[in-house]
């Protein structure tokens, strides 16, 4: 499927990587639905880029499915999704909280948008990409597999989403809709702790987006792609094969 001409919808399209991948899209002369909950940023975006911008707040599935009618509406059906919109449990400039002392808001956030994000994404676009097809990316991160100290939250929401793409990408297995996931390592972001700045190698986030918009037209359903460093090729991980067990 070609990337001219079709429809691309992107989350958490406003700033990050969000931004670099709607940038992408546009050069490869998609027309980009730029989904975001702020709207300064993305209207900016959507004007510069001559694109769509689209208010969704993807901790709603009211909103995440009233921005999948209003892309359909005005642009089309998507062929291509990259569902992105990602927060850490405390904002980049706050301490670390140990879990027992992170707010239950703090913790319903995370969890509604970095896992909850992705799960009303899929929910509203697979019915209508069904017919036509296409490819569904997910922002995961490296994140997912090792111990995170850190923000043990928003490394359990990123296993999370491992393990969903890879069950949902099965169930669909046969259909011409591809489900994959990619997880980079330190991305250049607003929500990078501040802790790791300076200790950290950090990508830029129009790296990530080359390979976001790589696995949009040639990811394998169900592979979850890692990218670690801008001078470090992806590998793709391979899923655990119970039948040795």
């Amino acid at each position: 499927m070609q990337m001219k001409d079709s429809i691309a919808l992107v989350t958490g399209a406003a700033t990050g990587i969000g931004e670099a991948v709607s940038r992408q899209l546009t050069k490869a002369r998609a027309r980009v639905a730029v989904c975001d909950v702020d709207e300064t940023a993305g209207a900016a975006l959507a004007e510069e880029l001559g694109s769509e911008f689209i208010l969704c707040d993807v901790s709603d599935f009211t909103s995440i499915n009233n921005a999948v009618a209003t892309c359909v509406e005005s642009l089309g059906v998507p062929a291509f999704a990259h569902l992105n919109a990602g927060v850490m449990t405390v904002g980049s400039d706050d301490e670390y909280l140990a879990i027992e002392d992170v707010p239950l808001e703090n913790y319903r956030r995370i969890m509604g948008v970095n896992f909850g994000g992705v799960f009303h994404g899929l929910k509203a676009l697979l019915p209508i990409m069904r017919e036509n097809g296409g490819a569904i990316t997910v922002t995961a991160s490296i994140a997912g597999f090792p111990p995170i100290p850190i923000d043990p939250l928003y490394g359990a929401t990123k296993a999370a989403l491992i393990s969903l793409v890879r069950s949902i990408a099965a169930a669909n297995e046969g259909s011409n809709i591809r489900i994959n996931a990619v997880c980079p390592g330190v991305v250049d972001t607003a929500i990078v702790p501040g802790a790791m700045r300076g200790n950290t190698e950090m990508m830029p986030a129009s790296t990530l987006a080359a390979e976001i918009v790589d696995l949009l037209n040639n990811g394998v359903n169900g592979e979850i792609r890692v990218k670690l460093a801008q001078d470090k090729p992806a590998f793709a991980v391979a899923p655990v094969d119970l039948s040795s067990f």
